[in-house]
C-alpha cells in the first residue's frame, strides 16, 4: 500500500509539474538609478584608454564592460605549464585572471623571499600581458585558499602581536611583504602599459579565517585572527549572524594596507575586497565581491538558494553586509562551479550546476562574475619538505584540483564549455547587458529550492529591449520537465509574448528580445545569442537552438528590407524558422541597407565555439591560440574544425579532408592512435608499481594520462619516495597528467597506496549511491583498473 501510495504521489507530482503554464511580467519604464563620481577608483593607460566604475557596472573606454574572472594559482602550477594554461583560460572565456600571492610561499625563512621558478610572480604576469589577459592581483596578507594558515608563515605564529591588525608588529612584516610583491608587479599595472588592472586587500577579513597548522590532536582550532576578532570569525563562505563591535578596526586595517600598497607603486584601476557574510570593506575605496558555494566542503549537504533568481545587488548572497549594495555593482568574484573536497566531506559537483548558477546570477543582476577556482592545481611543498596544504583542515596534502573547469592538470571538465557560452554571451553582448536593470516576477518570491512547478525565471532591461534568464536546475535534487504555455513581456508600448516551450529539466536558457541586430529590430527569438564576428567583410549573428524550444525569429517588418529563408508575415512582424546548422544561415538587409547574416548553430556546435581575432572556429578540442600557430588538444585522434570559408587553414604536416557547408567549411585531421600500454604490478590489495617510458610522449601526444578506477578511501602517488599527488575518492577515477614526470617514470617509475574505505566513512552521504560500495566482508580497497589514455595535439596556422 505504502508503495502504490508513494507511486501515485509521484504521477501527480509529474502531472503538476508538466502542467501547461502562463507567465506574465511587466517592466516598468523607469530605467535603473545609477550613481556616479562616488568613487575613488578608476585610471587610464598610456595609450590613452580608460578604466571606469559606477555604482551598476564597470567601462572600459567608457563602454560598459563585464569582467569574466577566472582564478589560478600560479605557484600551484609547473612553471612550464603557465602559458598552455593562461591560454585554455583565454580560450574559455576568461578576460581577467585572478591569483593569489601566498605569502608563506614567498618567505618560507624570515627576511629571504622566493621569486624563482614555480614561484615566479612576474614571469606569470608577463605571460599574462603577452596574451593580453587583465589581471588581479590578491595580495593578502592572509589569502587562505587552503594552504597552511591561509598564507601566513609560520613564523609569524612565535610573535608577539596581533595579525591581521594595525598592530605595529604585524604591519612591519606586512609592508615588508608588500614591498617585495610590488617589485615584482613593477612597470605590469594598468596604467604603465600592462594588464593588471585589480589589486585584492586581504581576505574575509572579520568573517573567515584559517586554522594555525602549529596545532594538537583534539584541540580547539585556533584561527588565524586578530584576538578581538575570534568570537566572529567563520571557518569558509557563510551568513554571519553576530555582529562585532569592533567593525571599525576592520576598516581601519584596509585602508591602512591599501595606504601601504600605493605607497609601494600598487596602482591599479580596481581595489576589491571580499564582502559577503558581514567582512569588513572601505567605502568608496574597494569593491566588495561577492560568492556562491552550491557545495561547500564546509557544511552539510542541503539545497541551496543560489538557483533562485533575486537581486543581487540589494540583497547579495550570505548577506546581511556592511555596505549599501546600491552603491556598488555586484561583482561575484568567487563563485563555486567546482567545490573542493576534504576527507570529512566529499562533494560532487555536477556541470550543469556550473550554467545554471552563472545564468541565474547574470539574471539577478550582476555585471562581473569569477569563479573560483577556474583551474585547479598542485599544491607545493615547502624546501623542508612540510606541506603547504592547510592539513587542518582535511584538505589534501597535494591536490587542489577543486572539479575545476580546468583540473590540476590542465584537463577540461565539462562545466568549461558550458560556462563559455555564458562568457561568449557577455563578451558579445555585456555592453547592452551591464546598464539593464532587473525586474522579477510576483510569482518569484514565493518559490523555494523545492519548488518543481514554479518557472524560475528573471528579466534585464532598459524599459525597450532585455533579455530573459530561466532555469531549471537545482542542487541536490532531481528536476522535471517545465512545460510553458506561454511567456509575456509587458513593456510601456509592447507586448513581447513568446510561444510555449519546454525547459527541459537541467536547462538554463537566456533569450533576447526588442534586440538590436545592427539596425534591424528582433523582436524575440527562442534561440540563445552567442556572438558577432566579421565574416568575410560582413557582420555576422551567433544564436544556438535549445532543446524544447522550437527555433523562431521574429523581426519588425519596418526595421527590414529584405530576408531571406523560410518565413511569413504577420501583424507587422516577419516570422523567421532558421534551418539550423552551418548550412542554415539566412540573411537579411536592415533598414540602413546593410547586410548582415545570422547563423542558428547546434547547442553542441555552440560548445565548441571559438572567438578568436577577427574569425572563428568551432572545434569539440580544446583550442590554444599562440599567435602564430593555434594548437588543439583532444583525447581523440581525430580532429574536426570547422571555420569560414574565406579562411584557408595551413595543415601542411597533416592529411585533411574537407566538406563545404553555407559558409563554413570543416576540416578533418587524423592523426596516428596510439595503443600505450599500461604497466602496472600489484603488489597486494592496497600497493601498486606502475612505470613508463619516456619514448611513449611522442611528438603528436601533447599528454598522456594515467587513469585509475578503484573504491577507497584515500590514495597516494609516489616518486622515488616522494609524494607527487594524493586523492580522496568521491566516485569518480583518479586521473594523472603524465607529462610533468615524464623522465622520472622512465627512471624510478611511480608508487601507489590505497587505503580502504569503512562502512562508517562520514563522506558517504555526498556520495552517490551507485558509488557507495557493499561493506558487508568489511572495508573495501578494490582497484578495478588503470588504463593510459592518450591525449594527441595538432598544430596549424590560419591564413
Amino acid at each position: 500500500m505504502n508503495k502504490l501510495l508513494f507511486l501515485l504521489t509521484l504521477c501527480m507530482m509529474t502531472a503538476s509539474a508538466m502542467a501547461q503554464q502562463e507567465y506574465k511580467l511587466t517592466v516598468p519604464a523607469k530605467e535603473k538609478t545609477i550613481y556616479t563620481d562616488h568613487f575613488n577608483l578608476g585610471g587610464s593607460n598610456p595609450a590613452g584608454h580608460t578604466i571606469g566604475f559606477n555604482s551598476f557596472y564597470m567601462t572600459v573606454d567608457g563602454k560598459p564592460y563585464i569582467p569574466i574572472m577566472g582564478e589560478i594559482h600560479f605557484s600551484r602550477l609547473p612553471h612550464e605549464y603557465w602559458e598552455e594554461a593562461i591560454l585554455k583560460m583565454k580560450s574559455g572565456g576568461i578576460n581577467v585572471i585572478s591569483t593569489y600571492v601566498f605569502w608563506s610561499i614567498h618567505e618560507e625563512k624570515e627576511g629571504v623571499f622566493d621569486w624563482s621558478g614555480d614561484r615566479d610572480l612576474r614571469h606569470f604576469l608577463e605571460l599574462c600581458k603577452k596574451h593580453n589577459l587583465n589581471v588581479l592581483v590578491r595580495i593578502g596578507p592572509f589569502c587562505h585558499g587552503e594552504i597552511r594558515n591561509g598564507g601566513i608563515p609560520d613564523w609569524i605564529y612565535g610573535r608577539p602581536f596581533e595579525v591581521r591588525s594595525n598592530d605595529e608588529g604585524y604591519l612591519f612584516y606586512a609592508k615588508r611583504l608588500y614591498h617585495n610583491i610590488a617589485e615584482q608587479l613593477k612597470g605590469l599595472y594598468y596604467k604603465d602599459g600592462g594588464t593588471i588592472i585589480g589589486i585584492q586587500l586581504e581576505n574575509e577579513l572579520q568573517h573567515s579565517a584559517a586554522p594555525w597548522a602549529i596545532s594538537y590532536p583534539g584541540q580547539e582550532k585556533e584561527m588565524t585572527v586578530a584576538n578581538y576578532d575570534a568570537d566572529i570569525t567563520k571557518i569558509g563562505v557563510s551568513v554571519q549572524d553576530k555582529r562585532t563591535a569592533y567593525a571599525q578596526l576592520g576598516s581601519e586595517h584596509l585602508a591602512t594596507l591599501k595606504k601601504m600598497a600605493i605607497e609601494e607603486g600598487m596602482i591599479a584601476p580596481l581595489y576589491t575586497v571580499t564582502g559577503w557574510g558581514m567582512a569588513a570593506i572601505l567605502e568608496n575605496e574597494t569593491i566588495p565581491v561577492g560568492a556562491a558555494y552550491p557545495y561547500p566542503f564546509w557544511a552539510d549537504p542541503s539545497k541551496s538558494n543560489f538557483f533562485l533568481f533575486k537581486d543581487v545587488q540589494l540583497n547579495p548572497d550570505y548577506g546581511p553586509v556592511r555596505y549599501d549594495g546600491e552603491k556598488y555593482p555586484a561583482y561575484c568574484a568567487e563563485m563555486g562551479v567546482g567545490a573542493q573536497i576534504i576527507y570529512e566531506r566529499r562533494p560532487g559537483v555536477l556541470p550543469e550546476a556550473a550554467e545554471a548558477l552563472m545564468v541565474r546570477t547574470l539574471g539577478s543582476g550582476a555585471n562581473g562574475i569569477g569563479y573560483y577556482m577556474y583551474h585547479g592545481g598542485l599544491t607545493p611543498q615547502t624546501n623542508d619538505g612540510i606541506f603547504f596544504s592547510d592539513e587542518p583542515m582535511g584538505i589534501p596534502k597535494i591536490s587542489y584540483d577543486y572539479q575545476a573547469p580546468l583540473g590540476e592538470y590542465g584537463k577540461t571538465f565539462d562545466s568549461y564549455y558550458l560556462l563559455r557560452l555564458i562568457h561568449l554571451f557577455t563578451e558579445n553582448f555585456g555592453d547592452k547587458l551591464a546598464p539593464m536593470g532587473l525586474i522579477l516576477p510576483d510569482t518569484n518570491s514565493e518559490i523555494k529550492p523545492d519548488d518543481k512547478e514554479t518557472l524560475r525565471y528573471s528579466v534585464r532591461s532598459n524599459g525597450d529591449a532585455g533579455f530573459v534568464f530561466m532555469n531549471n536546475f537545482q542542487d541536490h535534487d532531481e528536476r522535471l520537465d517545465q512545460s510553458v504555455q506561454g511567456l509575456s513581456i509587458q513593456l510601456a508600448d509592447e507586448l513581447i509574448q513568446f510561444p510555449a516551450f519546454v525547459l527541459k529539466k537541467d536547462e538554463s536558457v537566456i533569450l533576447p528580445f526588442n534586440m538590436d541586430v545592427n539596425f534591424a529590430k528582433l523582436n524575440y527569438a527562442t534561440v540563445q545569442p552567442l556572438a558577432i564576428e566579421k565574416i568575410a567583410g560582413i557582420k555576422h549573428y551567433f544564436f544556438f537552438a535549445i532543446d524544447g524550444f522550437t527555433p523562431e525569429y521574429v523581426f519588425e517588418k519596418s526595421t527590414v528590407k529584405k530576408i531571406s529563408g523560410k518565413k511569413s508575415e504577420k501583424q507587422g512582424k516577419i516570422h523567421v524558422t532558421p534551418t539550423v546548422g552551418f548550412s542554415g544561415s539566412f540573411s537579411l538587409t536592415d533598414s540602413n541597407g546593410e547586410e548582415i547574416v545570422i547563423t542558428t548553430l547546434t547547442r553542441q556546435q555552440a560548445l565548441g565555439f571559438n572567438q578568436l581575432n577577427n574569425t572563428i572556429c568551432i572545434t569539440d578540442a580544446v583550442l590554444m591560440d599562440y599567435d602564430e600557430n593555434i594548437q588543439l588538444q583532444s583525447r581523440s585522434n581525430t580532429f574536426s574544425v570547422t571555420i569560414p570559408s574565406d579562411i584557408k587553414p595551413d595543415f601542411t604536416e597533416y592529411s585533411e579532408t574537407s566538406k563545404k557547408e553555407g559558409q563554413f567549411t570543416t576540416y578533418t585531421v587524423v592523426v596516428p592512435s596510439v595503443n600505450i600500454p599500461c604497466d602496472y604490478i600489484k603488489v597486494n590489495d592496497q600497493r601498486y608499481t606502475f612505470k613508463m617510458d619516456k619514448k611513449e610522449f611522442t611528438e603528436n601526444l601533447s599528454d598522456i594520462i594515467l587513469d585509475i578506477d578503484y573504491t577507497g578511501d584515500v590514495a597516494f602517488a609516489f616518486i622515488d619516495g616522494k609524494m607527487i599527488n594524493d586523492h580522496f575518492y568521491y566516485g569518480k577515477n583518479w586521473q594523472i597528467g603524465l607529462k610533468s614526470y615524464a623522465d622520472d617514470l622512465s627512471a624510478k617509475g611511480m608508487y601507489f597506496y590505497f587505503k580502504p574505505m569503512k562502512s562508517d566513512a562520514s563522506f558517504l552521504v555526498d556520495l552517490d549511491k551507485d558509488k557507495i560500495p557493499d561493506f558487508s566482508n568489511g572495508p573495501v580497497c578494490n582497484v578495478r583498473s588503470m588504463k593510459l589514455i592518450p591525449e594527441y595535439k595538432i598544430d596549424f596556422t590560419l591564413k
